[in-house]
Formats: C-alpha cells, structure tokens, sequence
C-alpha cells in the first residue's frame, strides 16, 4: 500500500511542479508583456529574461529580448539577432515593421526606418489609430533626422571624459567660470539609484577635469528634480525644493571643502508662484522661466510658464504661458534665457524635433514684442534621441547639454559644445592619379571625435565634388557607391576658414595618402 502511494507521489509531484512552473511562468509572460507594450523596455527586459530561464516554451520572447535590448541599451547596438527574426515574426508580429523601424532610427538608419515604417502602415493587419498615428509620427522624426544630419549645422561637440560621465545619469551640468568649475547631478550611489546629488569637478587643461566629488552640504533630490543653476552676476547656486509647493534655495561660493555654503532661502514669496523644478533663474534674479504639467496623470503635457517679480513690491507676477509660439501641443522642457534676454533656448518633444526631446531656440522680436517660432539647432547639438539642460558659458559661443543618444557610456551624459569655424572644400575624385572621374557616388567627410557627424557632397559626371566642412579638424573619408562603402585615407585640415577660403584636395580610390 505505501509502495503504491510512494508511486503514486513520484509521478503526480513533477507534474504539480511542472503544472506550478507553468502558472508561475504565465504570470511572468503576462507580466512582461504588459511592461513591453507600455514601451517600458528596461523594465521588461529582465522580465523576459526570467521568462527564458524558467520556460523555453515561448516563442516569441528571445525575439523581444533582443527589441529590448536594441531599444534599451544605448550601448547595444547589434542588429544580426534582431534581423534572423524577419522570415518567422514578420508572418505572425504584425508589429515587427514597427519595431523594425525604430530600432533603425536609433541606430540612425533613417532611409530604412522610414521604409520599414511604411511597410507597417500599409499592412492589412487591424491597427489602432494610436499605433498608426505614432508610426506616422515616428516617420516624421526620421525624416527631419535625416535632413539635419544631411545638414549639421557649424559647432563641434564633445562627449566630457570617462569618470565624469559614468554608466549612471549625469544631468544638469553648469560650468561656474570664476572657479573653472562644473557642477553636475548624478545618481552613482549603488543603494539609492533614485537619489541624485551635486558633483563638482574643476578644469585641469585642455580637455582635462579633475576627480568628481559630491558637494554633501546642498542636498538630494529626485530626478524630476534635478535642476541647478549658476547665476554669473554674483555666483549664487540656485537648486528647486518641494518645500511649501516649490521654492527655490541658493548656495554661495566658500573657502570650505566643499566650496559651496549651507542653501538658504532665496525669496519667501516664490512659493506663491507655484514653481516646478525643471526652472531657470536670469542674471538679475527677477524672472524665472519654469517648465509645468498642465496634462494629465495618464498623459503629462509640460509647458514653460513664467513669472516676474515687481520691482517696487518685490510680490512675484502670477505664472502664465511663457508665448504661444513657444508651446506646442507637445512637451516643452529645460527653458534656458541668455543674458540680454533676447534668445530662449529650450527643450521639446514637438516643434520639427528629430526625434525626442530636441534643443531649440527662439528669438525676441523688440519691435512686435513678439518670440519667433522656434528654430531647431540642428545637429549634431540635437540627435534622434533626447537633449536636455542646454546651457551656454559666458562667451555664448560654447556650453553644455546632456544627451542619451547612440554611443554615450551610460543613462544621460554631459556634452561639451563649440561654434565652428568654416572652409569650403572641393576637388575630384578619380580611379588613380590621372585616372577616370568617378561618378554616381557621394563622398563623406566624418571627423574622427565624432564619427555620427558627416559632411557629403555627391559627386558630378567630372568626379567634382564640393561642400563646406570645419576649418580644423581630421577626418574619415568615405565613398558610397553601388552599395558599398570604400574607406579612403584619413584627411586632416588645419585653417582658420572664413567666408572666402576654398581648400582644393583630390582623392583617388586607390588612395595612398598623397
């Protein structure tokens, strides 16, 4: 009798167990695919993985790992996984084109992304009109890439040396001129990844920071909240607290360790402005420009409102709409005023954005009393992926901003950026010395700090080429012809440009440096 039970045991408990596993597995599967539709595709990446290890059965979940992957990680960017999917999934996902597309567009693949966009658009398949409108939307972006990238317009850009910018989030960077000092927020603390503080860091030459160290005595905050600013005219750190429904605090330069003074209050009566943290304070600390939710708990809509304090009265003006060119039926965010307040820059997910959250800018008009429509910087200051805290130096010709686009080194990091100098440059491009014009082709130029930049020009029935490139720098040249890319010697140019200077210089496809 106990032989039989004993038996009977052996062969229900597995199936228990598997029947456990499956159900477990279930909830898991259900889970994930709830996060992944959300477009929550750092959160469902582990989901899956999980999945995987604890049941194979599902077909499709190798498939989104790698959706996950390519549209999490800014560092992955191996499509072949993803690609071995197209024969099976393109026949049961009726969403593989979608996703096909936007995996393109972040590996700046912007002609395929709009092809396979469409091919999504046009399938028979039921669609929602939110999931085609967004398609379209995402067509949209890739087009406008495309014609920027095409286009870059004059600055350099560079990304601020590993150990400042780390695989966390390095956000709101200010550069304090009078201690060659920059002042960042960042979440490197392993057991609080939600808690930001102040780092500082100080300039050691050329392209050279010191060791960041965190300011301990200003503070934590949230990542909504982290915003600083540095007003030049008296030194004065500005950082946003919830306190009494958001007030705006302030430290001073000091001789201590830390460099920075305890934050105290800046004005009692801000409170009653309803300030948000997303602000900027000018140099005369009497108008703040602030970024505020006026959408919805489900859907945000970010804003930038204002407001003035009265001179006389010192009572701060009630906030309105900052102007009705600025804001747009999308999110306006990381408003920055340059010192002649004449020119709002600032952040924004609508306007002609390439994609994400673009910088963009709008000027004063002080004859209308009017702003113009905003302008987009262009690239490479903006990128198919987001751009916020764009904030110039005093000499308004150079700053920084915070990207998280295609080769950064973790969540957000720190740019440097700089206006350009100029040089227009043409020649031909033969076979050999001597040799036949090449034709049918375009030639590109990519300097080699920041290879996602190019110049091109197509090249003419004479092999001519010509186009405009920055005065100083080495480049990557490239061919693209008949499908293949041919990689010439590297060219590197030294001038102060202008206007009027024309640089001549032949390429041959045989190129030997000469």
């Amino acid at each position: 009798m106990l032989k039989g039970i004993r038996l009977l045991f052996t062969i229900l408990l597995p199936m228990v167990f598997t029947g456990i596993q499956a159900q477990r597995s279930y909830k898991l599967y259900s889970e994930a695919e709830e996060t992944f539709y959300e477009e929550k595709f750092a959160e469902a990446l582990p989901q899956y993985l999980a999945i995987q290890e604890l049941d194979s059965g599902y077909e499709d979940v190798m498939y989104k790992i790698e959706i996950c992957k390519l549209l999490s990680i800014t560092q992955y960017e191996n499509m072949e996984p993803f690609n071995e999917y197209e024969a099976e999934m393109a026949e049961v996902d009726k969403f593989y084109y979608y996703w096909k597309g936007r995996i393109q567009m972040k590996e700046y693949e912007f002609e395929e992304a709009i092809e396979s966009l469409k091919k999504f658009i046009q399938l028979p398949a039921r669609k929602s009109d939110e999931i085609l409108s967004e398609a379209r939307r995402w067509i949209s972006w890739a087009t406008a890439a495309k014609k920027f990238m095409d286009n870059p317009n004059y600055y350099e850009i560079h990304l601020l040396e590993k150990g400042l910018n780390t695989k966390y989030a390095e956000l709101s960077p200010v550069y304090f001129s009078e201690n060659e000092e920059l002042l960042f927020l960042s979440n490197r603390d392993d057991s609080n990844p939600d808690q930001f503080q102040i780092y500082h860091t100080r300039h050691e030459g050329s392209r050279s920071w010191s060791d960041p160290e965190v300011i301990y005595n200003v503070g934590v905050f949230s990542r909504d909240n982290s915003n600083i600013e540095v007003v030049a005219e008296d030194g004065r750190l500005f950082q946003f607290r919830t306190d009494k429904g958001g007030d705006l605090f302030y430290s001073e330069p000091t001789d201590s360790k830390t460099g920075w003074s305890v934050p105290r209050e800046f004005d009692s009566k801000i409170s009653s402005t309803h300030l948000s943290s997303h602000f900027f304070i000018n140099e005369h600390e009497d108008r703040i420009i602030f970024a505020k939710d006026v959408g919805t708990k489900k859907e945000p809509n970010l804003d930038l409102f204002q407001s003035i304090r009265n001179p006389v009265t010192g009572d701060w003006s009630k906030p309105a709409l900052f102007a009705t060119t600025i804001n747009s039926e999308y999110n306006e965010d990381s408003p920055y005023l340059s010192p002649d307040e004449k020119t709002l820059y600032f952040a924004s997910d609508g306007h002609e954005t390439m994609g994400g959250y673009d910088i963009f800018k709008s000027e004063f008009d002080t004859t209308t009393l009017t702003w113009s429509e905003p302008v987009n910087m262009g690239f490479p200051v903006n990128s198919p992926d987001d751009e916020l805290h764009f904030k110039l130096n005093n000499d308004q010709m150079s700053g920084y901003f915070t990207s998280n686009r295609l080769h950064t080194i973790g969540d957000y990091d720190i740019f440097f950026f700089w206006e350009i100098h100029t040089v227009k440059i043409k020649g031909r491009l033969l076979e050999e010395p001597e040799g036949k014009p090449v034709t049918d082709a375009r030639i590109f130029f990519r300097p080699v700090e920041y290879t996602d930049m190019y110049f091109f020009s197509p090249l003419d029935e004479e092999g001519q080429y010509e186009m405009i490139i920055n005065a100083d720098d080495v480049y990557k040249v490239e061919v693209k012809m008949d499908g293949k890319t041919l990689n010439l010697n590297d060219f590197e140019i030294h001038s102060t440009g202008g206007a009027n200077t024309t640089y001549l210089k032949d390429f041959y496809l045989n190129d030997d440096g000469n």
